[in-house]
């Protein structure tokens, strides 16, 4: 299974998320890799540390996982659209990065009617009132939210450099419950 993560601007934590998922389909006992075609490389570098210099990832794997560019107008954004089955449209609450959103769902609609297309709330802070309105922002895209929605937690910027052991077991049971609704999509 190919899964693309997508976001038209960089700060929404794609890359973040990329991880995570890679790090829950492991637990999870399922060969996982990232091609990680973002020019920062924050997917790479943390699959570095995580799995250690020098390990390769696996050649072919149950599911792969595409970190793209945070730009719609990158070929190696398009390519990465055609190949997947589920697409996450990365995003946090702010409403500025929904409206980004939005244009990031049409572009997946354009490149591949075929694959489940689903918004994924990042750095959600429940008890604020951009929190609060989830479902109401949610509104604002025209595909479904997936729900499941990852909060802002600081272990989640751990796990970039340290993969699962830094998460606390409320983060490991939000990143689980994510990879459930994820392959309930397909």
């Amino acid at each position: 299974m190919n899964i693309t993560l997508l976001a038209k601007k960089g700060g929404v934590g794609k890359s973040t998320v990329s991880i995570l998922l890679y790090e829950a389909f492991r637990q999870a006992g399922k060969s996982v890799t990232i091609r990680d075609w973002d020019a920062q490389g924050t997917s790479s570098k943390a699959l570095e540390l995580i799995i250690g210099q020098g390990v390769s990832q696996p050649s072919k794997a149950d599911i792969v996982i595409f970190d793209t560019p945070p730009s719609l107008e990158h070929n190696a954004t398009a390519t990465a659209v055609r190949d997947a089955d589920i697409v996450l449209v990365v995003t946090s609450p702010s409403p500025a990065d929904i409206w980004e959103a939005d244009d990031a769902v049409r572009f997946v609609k354009a490149k591949n009617s075929s694959a489940a297309v689903r918004v994924i709330f990042n750095k959600v802070r429940k008890a604020t009132v951009l929190g609060r309105l989830i479902e109401e922002s949610a509104k604002q895209v025209s595909v479904p939210a997936l729900p499941v929605t990852l909060s802002a937690r600081e272990c989640y910027q751990h796990a970039v450099a340290q993969g699962w052991k830094a998460l606390d077991s409320a983060a490991r049971q939000e990143v689980l419950q994510l990879i459930v609704a994820l392959l309930s999509q397909k």
